[in-house]
């Protein structure tokens, strides 16, 4: 539709030899050059912000997990970021964004499993029991239903319009410290948090049946979802 409408308003512009003036803002942008030069934008009229250029500055840690095969080296990613989750963000919100549906399920689960270990199930629930008790009964997800009573929601694409409203208001509200959703949600809503860990750079692509990097414009808005103006002077980001 955008397209459609730029390409339209050029076209009247040219017809009746009307000058019409276009302002567009946008998120990380890999080929800002070329969306400009498609747009009519001198370079003069091209603003292009470093990420260093936010209200709140970000630390990124990036680590390097080996294993030729995707769903091991998956796994072997859960711990860590149990342990990033304790470092960087014990008491404040943390986003983990994951490339599929199936890995939201199996990093929320194995995340309870090394709650439990520590003997401290339920270190991710910010709500009383009475609180907990009614939120999980308006779920209908079996999935969300189990992990919200630790503290954990998963959102996806699978999920029900209104299992998606009660997680994201269970998340903004900070009644839960942490949700395991697909990258999708960087671009759906705005819901920054303390910490944002990217559980790996790849995903499946149907279209060519093999592990695909993500763009680097999809890791730039993800880690952007670091750090909360109101609230932090820093966001952390683990990659």
């Amino acid at each position: 539709i955008l397209e459609v409408i730029v390409s339209r308003m050029r076209y009247v512009s040219w017809t009746t030899n009307h000058p019409i003036r276009l302002v567009g803002l946008s998120t990380a942008l890999a080929n800002a050059r070329d969306l400009a030069d498609w747009l009519g934008i001198e370079s003069r009229g091209l603003y292009n912000f470093r990420p260093s250029v936010r209200p709140v500055p970000i630390t990124a840690h990036i680590q390097g997990f080996p294993g030729q095969h995707y769903c091991p080296r998956m796994a072997s990613m859960n711990k860590p970021t149990y342990q990033a989750i304790l470092t960087h963000s014990r008491k404040k919100p943390v986003l983990v964004f994951v490339s599929s549906r199936r890995q939201t399920r199996l990093t929320a689960s194995d995340l309870i499993s090394y709650c439990a270990a520590d003997e401290n199930p339920t270190q991710f629930v910010r709500m009383n029991e009475d609180e907990l008790l009614i939120a999980t009964s308006r779920v209908q997800e079996t999935v969300l239903k189990h992990t919200l009573q630790y503290g954990i929601g998963v959102h996806h694409a699978g999920l029900s319009p209104t299992d998606k409203a009660i997680v994201e208001e269970l998340f903004v509200s900070e009644k839960i410290q942490v949700l395991v959703c697909t990258s999708t949600l960087a671009w759906g809503v705005n819901f920054p948090a303390h910490l944002v860990v990217i559980k790996g750079t790849e995903f499946f692509d149907p279209k060519t049946k093999r592990y695909e990097d993500f763009p680097i414009t999809d890791v730039l808005q993800m880690m952007g979802r670091a750090g909360r103006p109101q609230f932090d002077t820093e966001g952390k980001a683990v990659v």
